[in-house]
């Protein structure tokens, strides 16, 4: 085995060819390469699936939203056919606090409720063995349980437990075919975030449904420095499997229709699909400052990996900018004194999503508070789709059939004409551990919650004894002018999260910071996170956001930008029939279009992607823009912080246009790029 590539290697890799990095309309190479190497590794170590299908590959940023969403997928397949319930087999402990942790003060924490040890009836088995490929003295009752109750097995593997599988004989694991793998970070040496779990295809089937695509996802994925990273580690790793697979690697690289394929049935057929009507399923896509190039055209991005960008894609002098900082230790310590000052929180907790983040402070709040056990969370608020995380996600369609859940959580409007009432009544009937708030609700329609609302949760910790966690993922890093919105609005929070720009659109990182006195209550969960989810790449990215901040007037940039692009808007769109509202906070825009009569209200739904497609193919100033996931009918721009204010004019010249064009036009004109579209790939 070659000694495993520098991650610097990777990066520099990525700058030179301006590769693509979390941009969701990439046909990415590396992403189909991964998918491939992955199920091959479960076909060639296992047999492969009966009906010829294969497997389909979830990509994730560590091994707990991996295995989260491995859990989601057995308990939505067995949903009222087989017990929610899951035995777990953990020979070393790897799953750690995954699903519980010892309480301050005695006691057990439980964040995901289900999951078992003894020999209860269950629907599926996690099987987690040594790093010697065996479960040891977990053997006989992981084969008891296989035989009585016949549940699907999920099977989670760090790179050496896996070779010892495939090198083992007869009478182990071998003889346990899972219905999932689960694949962790050692596979990319843990450099940077990564993780994957595998499934059947017949089984991953549920969530290739119109509707469910989504239905499990995290903030940075797809990207391309995991799975490129993850390439280039295991062909120094595995030689003898990547000379097995390396011909078809090189198809997927080379043959454009071939990765098109491959990319639709090992990773997602409607991600895709919207790829091939975007027109994005062409030779040679190149991202580089606030423009992606395909085709010979230019697009104006402005999601910009939806607000995970600071300054635009590839930034030239990132990886020698990143050499230049200081070592593990000294870049941690400044770091650390360096978000003290910002946010009054001197404790700094990696993640790698948006998702782990908001996990990890509610783990070590629930910790902390024992035995508090309630989370209060807001309508229309969204934390993730990991399994914890949901806790503070409102929306219904990501908890379908995968009970039991976090089960002690209460919602309040803060939107209601009571809702201070309302939340008074829930504070003092409830022994409320946390409270959970976004200051935008983003993907519920770029509103802002009430500070009415906010000054109330803040003013009543000292009467209920709750904490406070502020969800800044999308707020947070300089995307709305100031450092963090809570700061802005003299909100002191007790947990605070960071996401999405912490990344600078290159390393998935996020953050949870927590006071002293949280840490302290915490116990072990502080290190642990430290342990699980540290990673130097992203400490070091966070860190060189913050040291070019002044340099590059982040703070000042946005707030000046925001205001331009709000008002360039709203003048445009003022009396337009079919635009209801621009709301705009910094570079985080909402423009809510009118859905409430005719044609526009029966295609609510499909009314965001008509008007998508029309600014995406226009020929003068192209432009790349989003929408809210709760409401569609809000379309969403992020633009860089970065971004030149003539783009920023050309791009809201566009917008407008389109807006302001008749309903029936929009329609005809989308329809007729979809007809080209079809007509092109035959």
């Amino acid at each position: 085995m070659t000694p495993p590539p520098p991650l610097a290697d990777t990066l520099d890799q990525m700058l030179r060819g301006q590769l693509p990095n979390l941009l969701r309309l990439y046909l990415n190479p590396f992403v189909a390469q991964t998918c491939l190497c992955l199920g091959r590794y479960a076909e060639t170590t296992w047999a492969p699936p009966a009906d010829g299908r294969g497997h389909q590959t979830f990509l994730a940023n560590s091994f707990d939203e991996a295995l989260s969403g491995a859990i989601k997928l057995a308990r939505y397949d067995g949903s009222g056919t087989r017990p929610a319930t899951g035995l777990v087999i953990d020979p070393a402990g790897r799953l750690g606090p995954f699903a519980s942790a010892p309480a301050a003060g005695g006691g057990t924490a439980v964040f995901v409720p289900g999951l078992v040890t003894d020999e209860s009836p269950v629907g599926f088995v996690v099987l987690v063995p040594k790093p010697d490929g065996s479960l040891g003295e977990l053997t006989a009752l992981a084969r008891r349980a296989i035989k009585a109750h016949a549940p699907l097995v999920i099977t989670c593997v760090n790179r050496d437990s896996l070779a010892a599988v495939r090198r083992s004989a007869p009478g182990g694991l071998r003889d346990v075919p899972p219905d999932v793998v689960v694949f962790d970070e050692s596979f990319v040496n843990r450099a940077v975030p990564f993780a994957a779990f595998t499934a059947r295809k017949s089984l991953y089937d549920h969530w290739n449904r119109r509707g469910k695509a989504t239905f499990h996802s995290t903030t940075y994925q797809p990207n391309t420095v995991s799975t490129l990273h993850f390439l280039n580690c295991l062909k120094a790793a595995d030689p003898a499997f990547w000379a097995a697979v390396e011909p078809e690697l090189a198809q997927l690289r080379d043959d454009l229709k071939a990765r098109g394929r491959a990319f639709r049935r090992l990773y997602s057929p409607s991600l895709g699909k919207t790829i091939r009507a975007a027109g994005f399923d062409v030779p040679g896509v190149r991202a580089a400052g606030d423009f992606v190039h395909v085709g010979g055209r230019r697009v104006f991005d402005a999601v910009s990996g939806v607000a995970c960008s600071i300054r635009g894609h590839n930034p030239p002098g990132y990886t020698a900018e990143l050499a230049a900082l200081p070592g593990a230790d000294a870049g941690a310590a400044e770091l650390a004194e360096r978000l003290r000052a910002k946010t009054g929180l001197g404790h700094v907790l990696p993640a790698v999503s948006g998702a782990s983040a908001i996990e990890n402070a509610l783990k070590l709040a629930l910790v902390a508070q024992h035995p508090r056990r309630h989370v209060l969370a807001l309508k229309s608020g969204y934390g993730g789709k990991t399994l914890l995380a949901l806790a503070g996600t409102w929306g219904v369609k990501y908890k379908e059939r995968i009970d039991p859940l976090y089960p002690d959580v209460l919602y309040a409007d803060p939107f209601a004409p009571d809702a201070v009432p309302q939340l008074e009544r829930l504070l003092a009937e409830h022994p409320v551990a946390v409270v959970q708030t976004e200051l935008v609700q983003a993907v519920g329609g770029v509103r802002p919650v009430p500070e009415a609302v906010l000054r109330f949760l803040a003013d009543s910790r000292a009467r209920f004894g709750h904490l406070l966690l502020i969800d800044e993922v999308q707020t947070g890093m300089f995307r709305t002018g100031p450092f963090t919105r809570s700061a802005a609005l003299g909100l002191a929070p007790d947990l605070l999260v960071l996401g999405k720009g912490t990344s600078d659109m290159m390393v998935p990182v996020a953050l949870t910071l927590c006071s002293d006195a949280v840490a302290r209550a915490g116990g072990d969960l502080p290190a642990e996170f430290r342990r699980r989810y540290g990673c130097d790449a992203g400490y070091r990215t966070v860190l060189n956001v913050l040291r070019r901040a002044d340099e590059l007037r982040f703070a000042e940039r946005a707030s000046e930008s925001g205001e331009l692009f709000a008002r360039l808007l709203r003048d445009g769109l003022a009396g337009c029939p079919g635009v209801r509202d621009v709301r705009a906070f910094g570079l985080l825009v909402g423009v809510e279009l009118d859905a409430r009569r005719g044609l526009r209200r029966w295609m609510r739904k499909q009314l965001y992607s008509l008007y998508l497609l029309a600014m995406l193919r226009h020929p003068r100033f192209p432009v790349l823009a989003g929408f809210c996931q709760y409401e569609p009918n809000v379309l969403k721009l992020t633009p860089s912080l970065t971004a030149a204010p003539d783009d920023l004019r050309a791009a809201a010249a566009t917008v407008v246009e389109v807006l302001r064009r008749p309903f029936p036009r929009v329609l005809a004109g989308a329809l007729g790029t979809l007809a080209t579209a079809t007509l092109r790939r035959r």
